[in-house]
């Protein structure tokens, strides 16, 4: 709500209003919460929203998220619409938003509880969902730089992939334009996946984007990747030498209606790319294209999730940037598995039930600030999963014959900032079975 000197008298005056009487039947409010039947409100005018519960996220970043706006009639589809885009933030330990009436209009209080922002953190985290691959480190991160939901991180590893990185990223730029940009700068050292060789990357990355409206955008992303061999390796170098500059330009549209980002129940998530590479770089001419489709919905409490999925390689490209299954993308029953070729297609179908609902705890500490104990969620569900897919070199050598497949089942923790901590056990087709602990969900 936008206030200028004239109505600041009157504004003010009902917001304290609105104010006592909201925090006079808050607990009442909060207890039935959840029995409240909001579509009562359907059909009223909205009145007024109020913030409360922000101390560094500024106001103008939680109401642009929303699909319910002042002066709009209410809806309740919309203002479930309008939480979960909050929750998609990752700004917030919790976000509620409670509707109060007066007559003909209504009033609406979103709070939230803000998440720790800025801090230097510890390193350890999994390379290619390999255990064998551990990297560690230390870094500087702020997840909601200047209050705006801009991202600034700056990181330091070592172990399995040690390099430098640097990140800036601000999703909202422009305010009814709505542009996106990303700068991006690594080096790091890895082995390569066909041959275990070292690699040496510099990457520098550009990202532009415009989102045409809250689900839906193009990305536009330039690249410049440095990629250096030692002596001994330069026979797999394209170019024969031990260097190479690999230019690319990659475009993306996605479209995302998934109700939560982090363990979606209903919606769908499309995501289209084509990638160009090897510009100016004689021997290395190559476009990839990208299909990701995901699909949710509930039946009662259970959980339905599938993904179709495949990356094609057309085009001379060289040995560090080929089409892998193995890696970032794997078969579960087939986790410490490798393919490569230049085409990969990989389906997915799971079910998912909670054993535990989400709740939120908070305690109090002396040491901690309140960002750090308060409105804590925790939760945990069930699922079963069945994955199938394959890699391969010719279209005529594919074959459904040659299909890997995995199935199994898991337990997902839903916890504060790790989202979801997954334990699960696969089998692959012979019944073979293996442990796999990861955070957040493959689809």
């Amino acid at each position: 709500m936008k206030l200028n000197k004239k109505q600041g008298l009157i504004i003010k005056h009902s917001f304290f209003n609105s104010f006592f009487l909201f925090f006079l039947f808050l607990p009442l409010i909060i207890f039935s919460q959840n029995k409240v039947d909001l579509t009562k409100f359907n059909g009223k005018i909205v009145k007024d929203i109020f913030v409360v519960g922000n101390k560094l996220t500024k106001t103008k970043v939680i109401l642009r998220e929303m699909q319910i706006q002042e002066g709009q009639v209410f809806n309740d589809s919309l203002l479930q619409r309008s939480k979960e885009r909050l929750e998609n933030l990752w700004l917030f330990n919790r976000v509620e938003m409670l509707p109060f009436s007066n007559s003909d209009s209504v009033s609406i209080i979103v709070s939230v509880t803000e998440r720790w922002y800025f801090f230097p953190y510890p390193i350890f985290y999994i390379v290619d969902r390999d255990w064998d691959k551990i990297a560690y480190g230390f870094g500087f991160v702020h997840l909601n730089f200047r209050g705006w939901n801009e991202k600034l991180q700056t990181s330091f590893h070592f172990g399995s992939r040690p390099g430098v990185k640097f990140l800036y990223e601000n999703p909202w730029v422009g305010d009814h334009l709505h542009f996106y940009t990303r700068l991006y700068f690594r080096t790091y050292r890895m082995e390569n996946y066909k041959y275990g060789f070292p690699e040496y990357h510099t990457l520098a990355a550009v990202h532009f984007g415009k989102y045409w409206d809250r689900d839906i955008s193009t990305i536009l992303m330039l690249s410049r990747d440095q990629v250096k061999l030692d002596k001994e390796n330069v026979q797999y170098m394209e170019s024969g030498k031990r260097q190479d500059v690999n230019y690319g330009i990659r475009l993306i549209n996605t479209f995302d209606y998934r109700d939560l980002y982090a363990y979606p129940s209903k919606g769908w998530l499309l995501r289209l790319g084509i990638s160009k590479m090897g510009l100016f770089l004689p021997g290395i001419d190559y476009t990839q294209y990208l299909f990701d489709f995901r699909k949710y919905f509930s039946i009662k409490k259970l959980i339905v999730a599938s993904r179709l999925y495949t990356l094609q390689s057309y085009g001379n490209a060289p040995v560090y940037d080929q089409v892998f299954l193995g890696f970032e993308e794997r078969i579960r029953g087939h986790f410490n598995e490798t393919y490569n070729g230049k085409y990969a297609l990989i389906a997915g179908f799971a079910l998912r039930y909670p054993i535990i609902s989400l709740r939120y705890f908070s305690y109090e500490s002396k040491i901690l600030p309140e960002f750090m104990t308060k409105d804590l969620k925790f939760g945990l569900n069930a699922g079963v999963f069945l994955e199938s897919g394959q890699v391969w070199n010719h279209h005529k050598n594919f074959s459904l014959r040659n299909q890997i497949t995995g199935y199994g089942f898991g337990l997902h923790f839903l916890l504060p900032y790790v989202e979801v901590l997954r334990f699960d056990y696969a089998f692959n087709e012979h019944g073979r079975g293996e442990f796999i602990v990861e955070a957040l969900m493959p689809f």
